[in-house]
């Protein structure tokens, strides 16, 4: 009995150390990283983007192309505006009545029925909302309550969703739709917020860039600590993306005890969804002066 009891003090000691170690590691001082670094680590992610072409253009993700095509805005870069070409005259020009059109062409609008999203994930809602500000729309209630900035105290096992309804709110500030001095309020609310999850959640996960991400886009990178950015790039996969893993203890054969929502043991692999995600936070942060 001494023994179980003395394993289980042990392993409750470790992970307490561990997670002490990492929450020290996530928030410690280090310089800003420069420009040259930053633009590094853009370089080498749209590398992997175009890498990756065949594949991601098979990707229907509207918001993710959405961050390329932005990308592509604010660092004029042609390899991403061609890329997002592509994907629009696949997925868009094929598809003049797509209700996500909107998104990508702002001057446009597409009807929107909720029996005809309902299915969807309950972010997509308010983005669609957001993009074309429809009445009808604006009346569901799982949709008006994604303008309040304290929705997400109801869900506190949602980690994204604090940055998914920052989206949205983003969304409705670009489209004009709403009260602009609420907006703003309920921005800021956010903003605190996502800076409190990246203090105290070290996960450098897809999460993690998610949230240094919206903090940017919306205007607070001045809440950005220096090594949330070192963190993110200290990340980056040798082929130029990011894997939504961390590893941890590496076992051999590249496979690491890591963590992604939970622990696991697999081998780091970039994907398309944090990668999109880290090319839009490197354009803006190389480009500050031409951010969307």
């Amino acid at each position: 009995m001494r023994l179980l009891l003395r394993g289980i003090l042990a392993a409750v000691s470790l992970v307490v150390l561990s997670t002490a170690y990492l929450l020290w590691n996530n928030n410690r001082p280090v310089p800003p990283p420069g420009q040259d670094q930053l633009n590094t680590s853009l370089q080498n992610s749209i590398r992997w983007l175009t890498d990756h072409r065949g594949k991601i253009l098979a990707s229907n993700n509207p918001m993710v192309w959405r961050m390329v095509q932005q990308a592509g805005e604010v660092s004029g870069d042609t390899r991403l505006k061609a890329l997002f070409a592509d994907y629009a005259q696949r997925h868009l020009d094929r598809n003049s009545g797509s209700i996500w059109r909107p998104l990508f062409y702002p001057q446009t609008w597409a009807p929107v029925r909720f029996e005809d999203i309902a299915g969807f994930p309950y972010y997509n809602w308010h983005f669609l909302y957001a993009i074309t500000c429809d009445r009808e729309l604006a009346k569901v209630p799982d949709i008006a309550a994604q303008n309040d900035p304290a929705f997400c105290d109801r869900y506190p096992l949602r980690p994204a969703c604090v940055t998914h309804q920052m989206m949205g709110l983003l969304l409705l500030k670009r489209s004009q739709c709403g009260n602009p001095l609420e907006l703003d309020r309920s921005i800021g609310i956010l903003q605190q917020r996502i800076r409190t999850q990246l203090t105290w959640d070290p996960r450098v996960v897809d999460v993690y860039m998610q949230r240094v991400l919206m903090l940017v886009e919306s205007g607070a990178a001045d809440l950005v600590k220096p090594v949330w950015l070192q963190q993110l790039i200290e990340a980056q996969q040798a082929d130029g993306g990011w894997a939504s893993f961390m590893p941890l203890v590496p076992l051999g054969g590249n496979r690491s005890i890591g963590i992604t929502r939970l622990p696991r043991i697999m081998v780091p692999r970039s994907d398309f969804h944090m990668t999109a995600q880290g090319v839009l936070l490197f354009a803006l942060l190389t480009h500050p002066a031409q951010e969307q």
